[in-house]
């Protein structure tokens, strides 16, 4: 007698549970950030005002569940500032830098622009607000002329093979590095697919895929013994696998190479 009732009621609940996916996919995928009603998703206890609650985990962990940046070559967080940072920059209990303070994760964003910034400011100029006078050389050629704090893409994807073999990290320091707008980075296809970074004698390969290559040469490390701070874009070296703009060591290196210690990081010998 309750067949049709019980059937009906799981029927309505698979339904709500569709909607609610497809509304929270939706608030993920292109159209800003949609919140509403879903609080519990950051919070332990309903936000007020005046109280905004405990967060279920910590708050930049949550943002990375949606959200796929390169850590490696991001503005650090997890630190407290060794600057005044404006008032509207939300810092955690512990006074450490996160995800929100810089993003808002209630702004909804508009058209094309979906950074969430807590200010109008964009690129150079938002840095400065907290940066200005204070980045070392390095930082200012490279940190502060690019005005970004993660390392993604915003090159265009083309079909030449520039664009096919090197990752877009690569491409971002290439689209510089030209000669004219900074120092030039010859490169040349070589072999096969594989492009070099040619300078003062110097020569090494980008546009590799590391674990084939490293299969095929005893003298590489295998991919899972490399440091951490190596980057493997699209599992292929790159610029950044050795250089980081946010590294404070000499060159940007992402390891420092006194006694070719970077170099042997994936050279055994």
């Amino acid at each position: 007698m309750h067949d049709k009732p019980l059937y009906c009621s799981g029927f309505f609940l698979l339904l709500l549970v569709f909607c609610l996916s497809v509304g929270l996919w939706a608030g993920f995928s292109g159209g800003g950030h949609d919140f509403r009603g879903r609080c519990e998703m950051c919070h332990l206890s309903m936000p007020t005002e005046d109280s905004p609650g405990k967060f279920v985990r910590d708050i930049s962990y949550l943002c990375a569940e949606c959200h796929t940046i390169s850590t490696r070559n991001s503005h650090p967080i997890g630190m407290v500032p060794s600057m005044k940072v404006p008032e509207s920059f939300a810092l955690d209990w512990a006074g450490r830098m996160t995800c929100a303070t810089c993003h808002d994760p209630h702004d909804v964003g508009l058209g094309d622009d979906l950074d969430f910034l807590r200010t109008d400011a964009r690129g150079k100029d938002f840095c400065d607000l907290c940066h200005r006078g204070t980045l070392p050389l390095d930082g200012q050629r490279h940190i502060g002329s690019v005005g970004i704090a993660h390392g993604k893409s915003g090159i265009v994807e083309s079909n030449t093979v520039y664009h096919q073999v090197l990752d877009q990290i690569t491409l971002e320091c290439l689209n510089c590095h030209d000669g004219v707008i900074a120092s030039d980075a010859s490169y040349k296809v070589m072999g096969g697919d594989a492009l070099t970074y040619q300078r003062r004698g110097l020569s090494h390969p980008i546009g590799m895929d590391y674990r084939k290559a490293a299969l095929l040469d005893r003298e590489l490390r295998p991919v899972e013994m490399l440091a951490p701070e190596i980057a493997l874009y699209d599992g292929k070296v790159g610029c950044a696998s050795c250089h980081n703009p946010y590294s404070s060591k000499r060159r940007m290196l992402v390891v420092d190479n006194y006694a070719s210690a970077l170099c042997r990081e994936c050279h055994i010998k």
